[in-house]
């Protein structure tokens, strides 16, 4: 019994085994299906594509020109403010120690002229009787002149005071909107540190970091695309600014674009979709990305004969976007893979293909 229930154990064993390798050769030998493209020769435009930014045409840090603690910051981020407007206050226990210091001087030099006027005229009135000396009263006058100078000096001082006090206080530059607030009240801030940051109100701009290599192709004026990132309406753009300086840190240059038109959804820290028309070709043959292939140093699409794929070696424009233009290596009229991995594992394989055709 011991010895049926082997040869069954065995048994079964073997007929996994075969079912396991014909379901590997059905996969392995069944066709692929691959979806062609007609690659037809028109009109094509050369685009970058890149992610901008929108910034106003003027950002100011706003600094302050005394260290104290804040003890108000009425604006937050998003917030319309108007020029002059009061946008921070400041408190320094120094300088309020400094200004009830010379508020106490004015009292008492107050009182000091009081007095010595009141001298004066009693010893005036005492020399027009001949009661006292000329000595008296010059020393009198002179007392009476003393201490209006010491008024005038006390009012000196606390004039500079309030005008130090000033600075606790401050004000908008510009009109504009409040792009940042990096601080909070009740921190100490110095010279260096920024209440705020606000950009200025009127036309926006998108700014955006293009490499340098194809910024160099780039000009004024180049015609563009642009729609807030996650949005489907385009809105017309061209390129108003390109800064000759090169980040050493990632190669890039800034690129600035106006909006041909006004745009509400274009509001300042808003990530931006951005295409700009770079050349335009005439009878060009262009294919998607995805076609591409590159096996060592040499790039290839693949197209179907029968229902085997075919390898063909192709040469074009390097350029990023989600297409590219051919130099050689394709006719007009030619049908190539959409998509170059699975026709490429399909070559690799060995195993026969089924077409369906699409347009690009």
């Amino acid at each position: 019994m011991r010895k049926y229930r082997k040869l069954f154990f065995y048994f079964f064993l073997l007929v996994c085994a075969a079912f396991g390798i014909e379901r590997v050769y059905k996969h392995n030998t069944a066709p692929v299906e691959i979806d062609l493209i007609n690659v037809n020769s028109g009109n094509a435009q050369q685009v970058l594509a890149v992610v901008g930014r929108v910034r106003t045409k003027e950002i100011i840090d706003v600094r302050t020109e005394v260290t104290g603690a804040i003890i108000s910051l009425p604006f937050d981020e998003g917030d319309v403010v108007k020029k002059g407007e009061k946008i921070a206050e400041l408190y320094s226990a120094s300088e309020q120690t400094a200004l009830a210091s010379a508020n106490a001087d004015i009292l008492a030099y107050q009182a000091q002229l009081s007095f010595a006027r009141q001298e004066f005229f009693r010893i005036s009135a005492l020399s027009q009787q001949d009661l006292v000396t000329k000595l008296s009263l010059d020393q009198a006058k002179t007392d009476l002149s003393i201490a209006e100078a010491k008024l005038q000096v006390a009012k000196e001082a606390l004039k500079q005071t309030d005008i130090r006090l000033q600075k606790f206080s401050v004000f908008s530059p510009i009109n504009g909107l409040i792009l940042t607030r990096p601080n909070d009240p009740g921190q100490v801030v110095g010279l260096t540190d920024v209440l705020y940051q606000i950009g200025s109100d009127g036309p926006i701009e998108i700014e955006a970091e293009v490499d340098e290599v194809y910024a160099a192709d780039l000009a004024l004026n180049m015609s563009a695309i642009v729609a807030p990132t996650g949005k489907s309406e385009l809105s017309k753009a061209h390129i108003s600014e390109i800064s000759p300086r090169v980040n050493p840190l990632n190669g890039s240059r800034l690129v600035r674009l106006m909006l041909d038109e006004p745009h509400a959804e274009f509001i300042p820290g808003r990530s931006i979709d951005v295409n700009i028309f770079v050349r335009s070709f005439d009878d060009a043959l262009s294919v998607p990305r995805s076609a591409l292939r590159k096996e060592g140093k040499t790039w290839y699409v693949y197209t179907i004969d029968g229902d085997k794929v075919r390898p063909r070696s192709v040469s074009f424009i390097d350029w990023p976007g989600s297409s590219v233009v051919l130099k050689s290596g394709l006719e007009s009229g030619t049908q190539v893979a959409r998509e170059a991995a699975p026709a490429a594992a399909a070559l690799a394989a060995g195993q026969t293909v089924i077409t369906k055709e699409k347009q690009p």
